[in-house]
């Protein structure tokens, strides 16, 4: 890649929350910043409120619904049709706590939409980031993979029966299935980085957790406490987007950070504070695991993932 080459970056969910700070974030570090987003309304709400901020700035909008096979093949082919290389991908979009539900693809929504979307995804668009240059992937998890119940249910991976069971967070249900999927954003991560490097590809997977931030993921939680979000944010160890979007920088940004690092906010608990190495749940060096995990997701997609 020359110096004249302009850099290209996808953000998965990039009109809101911490895909949208992190827009803003690459355009202006003059990144051409192709936003994959569901809804065309809130991509160009999204644009008009990074051409506020950013002099100049070069932004593109691809579709892109992550629960739908079709639009994530399209999104892949008309990012092939304008672009001939890409050198970061980050896989930020997710749903978190939401009412039951089965997609149409037979798969729990946030397992689908937070896991299964952006493997397919990754997928299609790894020969564009298949450079003689580094270039990036960069999974975004969450704090909800450390829990103790953080798993891949690979008996009951929909929750058939006990969706509801288990903690609640802010009155949302649904905590395990998300911390299942959240999860499954790791060892896909730690699988990835194997393969690649096993392919002697230049391509680093990282994967980031933002700690606990008020981002648009709450949009589930009982409307009281979306109101109260301000003041949670400073009188509970809340970060703001903001400052929950400095970890996906950091993966992006720093060249001392290695393929399958962990970065997360340094501070208690990983809440908040500086971003920088955190260390990966136990399950993350489970070669077995993310293995399984790898298969499960290509059968669910009638796919082979192949690098190289």
């Amino acid at each position: 890649m020359s110096d004249s080459d302009q850099k290209i970056a996808i953000v998965t969910g990039a009109n809101s929350g911490l895909g949208l700070e992190t827009a803003l974030e690459l355009a202006g570090d003059s990144y051409k910043v192709v936003l994959a987003c569901r809804s065309e309304a809130n991509a160009k709400a999204a644009i008009a409120q990074i051409n506020r901020a950013v002099t100049d700035p070069d932004v593109d909008f691809i579709p892109l619904n992550l629960i739908d096979r079709e639009s994530i093949r399209q999104f892949a082919a008309t990012f092939k049709e304008r672009y001939g290389y890409l050198n970061l991908l980050i896989n930020n979009a997710g749903v978190m706590g939401p009412p039951y539900t089965i997609t149409a693809n037979d798969l729990e929504l946030q397992f689908d939409a937070n896991h299964m979307g952006h493997f397919y995804l990754t997928s299609l668009l790894i020969e564009r980031l298949d450079q003689d240059y580094e270039t990036r992937i960069i999974n975004v998890s969450s704090l909800a993979a450390r829990r103790p119940y953080a798993d891949i249910y690979f008996d009951n991976l929909n929750f058939i029966g006990n969706y509801d069971d288990g903690p609640k967070l802010y009155g949302m249900s649904g905590m395990v299935a998300y911390s299942q999927s959240k999860m499954a954003n790791i060892l896909f991560t730690m699988e990835l980085k194997d393969r690649l490097a096993a392919a002697g590809k230049k391509i680093k997977a990282i994967v980031v957790h933002p700690g606990a931030s008020n981002t648009q993921l709450s949009r589930n939680m009982p409307l009281y406490l979306r109101l109260m979000a301000p003041v949670l944010t400073r009188f509970m160890n809340i970060s703001t987007q903001q400052q929950g979007a400095e970890s996906l920088m950091y993966a992006a940004f720093r060249n001392d950070v290695e393929a399958g690092d962990f970065i997360g906010p340094t501070g208690q608990d990983e809440r908040t504070g500086q971003p920088g190495r955190v260390p990966l749940p136990e399950k993350a060096s489970d070669k077995a695991l993310c293995e399984k995990l790898w298969a499960l997701s290509e059968e669910k997609l009638g796919i082979t993932f192949t690098i190289g």
